[in-house]
């Protein structure tokens, strides 16, 4: 039979019930926080799910609704969470809950694997914390509360490679934990911390197999940075080029980056893996590519037009290039994110020749018989024979533009690549360098430091934030006590779900004295009859009439008789 939901004020029912252990766990927890008393929960919006506007779930751990346990689901359960009329429905075993703009799938402390699969996820991997599921319109917005170090096992394999050394990995892990920090101090007035893309750090899950990620979270935990007393943004790249950046120039971060500066990275460069675009040419030109050659002839048409010559790009010809040269930094002289390259070079061109009226019948007479010359009319001119020029011409290329996009040497989003020409006997290479923004720590220059040098995560550190300081703080865990044991018998969905009304009952909910006690559902209205089911402190029932201290009620799964001292009608 499919049965409709009801909607009896049950949300405010979850907050009234979670009320009382609640504030217990708030005061358990504030005995256990450190002296600064900061929380290590975060709140991180899984973006990276789109504007879903269903998702299907399934528990692999201990959850309640709200907190409530006496609203909770058994390990294993599937649950489809949709969004309807600014509402969340929440759907299970066929039957349906609408639970207002908001719901959160509290979890509770239990053995093993504790966290919830989100179908369609990235890595489809574990998300191991609360879910708080909100209403924005036609979409939900899944909000994942979870705590500081759990997070960080599921950022680090996906921003440095879980086979990279266990130093490097360390130093990650510290960058990625001050990171956070930071990005929840300055979180404003929104609902979560950050999102899991790369607009903060990429988030997929916990995946078990992953163990030196793990590993180096656990190693350093609540280790992170500050500078002047507050966390730093701690910001990390895959690769700098060789020369570390400034969050300033580069990100045009608002707020002080004093304890990053710019300097040469010989780690970055010494790694095979770091990224660089190569354009390697001939110095005559002859395997250049034809923009390249179509550039260094617009560059010299006006000149040449000057001096006699075709100004027409197919009259003029480059032979050969005498010098590049990268110039004009960005942010100051510095750094070497160059935005050009002067090229210096020589060519041919076809001087423009008079071209003369014929002459007429007559005249060609009188020139045969006198031997006198014939003043011809100039009517015109014409590109005449190729002629190598020995002055130079300077052409000006964009690196940014020109190299970059137009050539395709593109490596990164911004334009912050560092630009580099070598020269060898007779061929001239520019290269592009930096993968990423280039600001704080390079993984691919840790991992060489970390590999190739055996220096340590501290080390790491130093080198690229040289003006923080590290320190470590025993954030507060604010993990809810467990659930006990379900029940035996099968009265399993009625603490949440129940059939529509009748026009004769009522709702209830069953009041005990304590949230482990149960109430038995019996077959008839008497102490000797067989319990059919057991329900919690909490429950909800719908009650058909009362009498001599029994109620008769059902449930979604039940229908019996229950002591009616222990009813509440809502």
């Amino acid at each position: 039979m499919k049965h409709r939901l009801l909607i009896v004020a049950l949300l405010a029912l979850c907050l009234m019930l979670a009320a009382a252990p609640a504030l217990a766990d708030a005061a358990q927890a504030s005995a256990d926080q450190p002296a600064s008393g900061e929380s290590g929960a975060l709140r991180v919006y899984l973006k990276s799910l789109g504007a879903p506007t269903e998702l299907t779930l399934r528990l692999a751990g201990s959850y309640s609704i709200d907190g409530n346990t006496g609203l909770y689901f058994d390990r294993g359960t599937e649950i489809t969470a949709s969004a309807r009329g600014g509402s969340v429905w929440l759907s299970c075993g066929g039957l349906q809950m609408n639970m207002g703009a908001g719901v959160t799938l509290t979890r509770h402390q239990a053995e093993g694997e504790n966290g919830v699969y989100i179908a369609g996820s990235p890595r489809n991997n574990l998300y191991c914390g609360s879910l708080e599921l909100n209403a924005e319109g036609q979409a939900l917005q899944p909000v994942l509360v979870i705590d500081l170090e759990e997070y960080l096992k599921g950022v680090l394999p996906y921003e440095m490679n879980d086979a990279f050394p266990l130093e490097a990995l360390k130093a990650q892990a510290v960058a990625a934990r001050t990171y956070a920090l930071k990005r929840r101090a300055d979180r404003g007035s929104k609902n979560y911390d950050l999102v899991d893309t790369p607009a903060d750090q990429v988030f997929f899950g916990y995946d078990p197999a992953w163990q030196n990620a793990v590993a180096a979270v656990e190693a350093t935990k609540g280790l992170c940075g500050r500078y002047n007393g507050q966390y730093a943004a701690c910001y990390y790249t895959a690769t700098n080029g060789g020369q570390t950046a400034l969050a300033s120039d580069v990100l045009s971060a608002a707020g002080s980056d004093g304890y990053l500066d710019i300097h040469d990275d010989p780690y970055d460069l010494e790694n095979p893996q770091s990224p660089v675009s190569t354009l390697a040419f001939r110095k005559d030109l002859g395997d250049a590519p034809e923009k390249l050659t179509e550039w260094l002839a617009a560059a010299a048409s006006e000149r040449l037009g000057a001096m006699g010559y075709s100004d027409e790009i197919a009259d003029i010809r480059p032979e050969r290039v005498l010098s590049l040269t990268p110039h004009t930094t960005k942010f100051g002289p510095e750094n070497r994110m160059y935005q050009y390259v002067r090229v210096n070079y020589t060519l041919s061109a076809r001087p423009m020749e008079p071209v003369y009226a014929e002459l007429t019948i007559e005249e060609r007479v009188r020139q045969a018989f006198t031997g006198e010359p014939i003043q011809r009319e100039v009517v015109g001119t014409k590109p005449g024979d190729w002629t190598a020029l020995e002055e130079e011409f300077t052409c000006e290329l964009t690196v940014y533009d020109q190299l970059k996009n137009d050539l395709g040497m593109k490596l990164s989003g911004l334009d912050c690549e560092l630009a580099t020409v070598i020269e060898e006997e007779d061929i001239f290479v520019i290269q592009l360098r930096r993968y990423g923004h280039g600001v704080g720590l390079s993984q691919r220059g840790a991992q060489t430091m970390a590999g190739a040098h055996g220096m340590s995560c501290e080390e790491i550190l130093a080198f690229y934030y040289p003006g923080l300081t590290f320190e470590t703080t025993a954030f507060g865990e604010e993990t809810l006590p467990p659930i006990g044991s379900l029940p035996a018998a099968g009265a399993r969905d009625e603490t949440v779900f129940l059939p529509e009304p009748a026009d004769n009952e009522y709702v209830a909910t069953v009041q005990l004295s304590t949230i482990w006690s149960t109430l038995n559902v019996r077959s008839a209205p008497s102490t000797d009859a067989p319990i059919l089911a057991e329900l919690r402190s909490g429950a909800q029932v719908l009650v058909a009439d009362e009498a001599d201290g029994w109620a008769r009620v059902r449930t979604g799964a039940v229908e019996g008789y229950v002591s009616s001292q222990y009813l509440k009608k809502d």
